[in-house]
């Protein structure tokens, strides 16, 4: 996963997490996230709307369970099983980093199935804000964490 280069330090981050769903149907969720996620985890996310005519760019409102990051603009730049990727366009993530990509990737192994959550940010000065950085692992972990309650739940 590459951001667009900026001159400074980049930082990866990133969380695994174990889920009971199926994968196709975590799979589903994510792919329709901008309907789900405030439905399914309200405290994490009050609001996503497209904001194109195709849905591939969207605004994100987060809920009080996230508490730096309460607004982005999000691109989807790819959504083919089992990788759906994306773009910061703007917003709070990029106070602190001049760009910021991610992938959610679905994997099974050994009748395991798990998720990762990745990113990749590039500060705009040779600093490290690492309270960004355990925000960022919270709300990824929470959110996969929640919604994979919600699946089990709702199914």
């Amino acid at each position: 996963m590459a951001c667009s280069s900026f001159s400074g330090m980049s930082s990866n981050g990133g969380v695994q997490v174990k889920i009971k769903s199926s994968a196709e149907k975590f799979w589903q969720a994510i792919v329709n996230s901008t309907k789900l996620f405030p439905i399914a985890i309200p405290s994490l996310y009050t609001a996503i709307s497209p904001s194109n005519s195709d849905g591939t760019v969207r605004v994100i409102t987060y809920g009080e369970g996230s508490p730096q990051i309460k607004q982005s603009e999000q691109q989807i730049t790819g959504k083919y099983w089992p990788t759906f990727s994306y773009t910061i366009l703007g917003g709070d993530i990029l106070k602190y980093y001049a760009s910021f990509c991610g992938e959610i990737t679905i994997t099974t192994v050994d009748d395991e199935t798990w998720v990762k959550w990745t990113w990749n940010g590039v500060f705009p000065k040779p600093n490290n804000p690492t309270d960004i950085e355990v925000d960022l692992q919270e709300l990824a972990v929470k959110t996969l964490g929640k919604l994979d309650e919600y699946l089990l739940r709702a199914y």
